[in-house]
């Protein structure tokens, strides 16, 4: 083997190791960071710094949500932000007009978003590909509509909300919630339903010859993303002070936890959250140097992902594993010998040799 060879098989070889040994130990190191996470403010973080922390976890919220129904169960979802939009105006109302107390108020925002999904679910959950995305863009529209006429909602001048909990408290939620999902996502991806979501997404029609009620698997899913899509919406309302119809319904960030979840590398848990961190952090930085560039640094980054990283950062990183084993295996060796004892075998090149009834003749 050349030198060259042997330190790419070195390399390779090291890679394996490290992924192997992140995906063992998964449960502690998601511990080491939520304990990170939560000594942060105690060690000073503060101010500006930490509302960019806060946007972080909400992003890596909306991305690992959206992710269990266009990641793992592969259904492009283009209307999750509906579920936000709903989650914060069931706290708006539930704070202002009912003078119910912030924690229950939150903690009612995921079922009510719950809800709608399984209203809404069982009708577009039918519907695949592109007429899937296109019905779930059509649910968030509808929904903006409604509550831009609605008495209820306030309007289209939304909702002003008072009293609400130091900032602090609000980073403790987020991260919570945060940490709650990261951990039900890696339990759900070790069991039966995140292998059936996984087998919806590779091929359905196979799935379901095998017995497999689909349905109810991808409905599963999309309750899922909207109870913890809901809980994000419902703390950011709050913490925002102020809900309408364009902030509870950003559409910009519709397109921006998409293409997080992209860039981390849809279908797997640390992707979204590595590509939120990574994104929020980037467009804050764009934002600050160079501000209204924030914009254009995004539709550079999407292309730049689609182009060079289709499968994003851990898709990427999993497959070059992968294929390290087969080399490890001595996969390409094997093939190469074995297609070689072929071309050596009597008779191999030349049909005629070693044929009784043409030798006979």
């Amino acid at each position: 083997m050349s030198g060259e060879s042997a330190k790419a098989t070195g390399s390779r070889s090291s890679l394996a190791r490290v992924l192997s040994a992140l995906s063992d130990r998964a449960w502690l190191l998601l511990g080491l960071l939520v304990a990170v996470g939560a000594m942060l403010p105690t060690a000073g973080l503060s101010g500006f710094y930490l509302t960019v922390v806060v946007q972080m976890y909400i992003f890596a919220v909306l991305a690992l949500s959206w992710d269990l129904v266009g990641g793992q169960t592969g259904y492009p979802s283009f209307g999750n932000m509906a579920f936000f939009g709903f989650g914060a105006y069931t706290t708006a109302i539930l704070l202002k007009d009912w003078g119910v107390a912030f924690f229950p108020a939150v903690l009612a925002a995921g079922p009510v978003a719950v809800v709608f999904a399984l209203v809404i679910g069982l009708a577009v959950l039918r519907l695949r590909g592109g007429y899937f995305a296109i019905a779930t863009l059509g649910v968030l529209l509808v929904s903006v509509q409604l509550s831009r006429n609605f008495e209820f909602t306030g309007g289209a001048s939304g909702k002003i909300l008072f009293d609400i909990p130091p900032e602090n408290t609000f980073y403790y939620v987020f991260l919570a919630i945060l940490a709650v999902e990261a951990a039900v996502a890696l339990y759900l991806t070790r069991t039966r339903f995140g292998y059936v979501l996984n087998a919806i997404r590779d091929d359905e029609g196979r799935a379901t010859a095998m017995g497999v009620n689909t349905t109810y698997y991808k409905t599963a899913a999309w309750m899922l993303s909207a109870l913890f899509t809901g809980w994000v919406g419902g703390a950011w309302g709050a913490f925002n002070t102020f809900v309408d119809p364009q902030t509870a319904y950003n559409l910009g960030w519709n397109v921006e936890l998409i293409t997080m979840a992209l860039i981390g590398g849809a279908g797997t848990v640390a992707g979204p959250i590595l590509g939120a961190f990574g994104l929020t952090l980037a467009i804050f930085v764009v934002d600050t140097v160079f501000p209204g560039w924030q914009l254009v640094a995004l539709g550079l980054v999407i292309i730049a992902t689609v182009l060079l990283l289709p499968d994003g950062i851990v898709g990427t990183l999993e497959e070059r594993a992968a294929a390290m084993e087969y080399y490890e295996m001595g996969g390409e060796a094997a093939a190469d010998s074995s297609a070689a004892a072929a071309d050596e075998t009597p008779g191999s090149s030349d049909p005629d040799v070693g044929d009784p009834e043409v030798s006979d003749s």
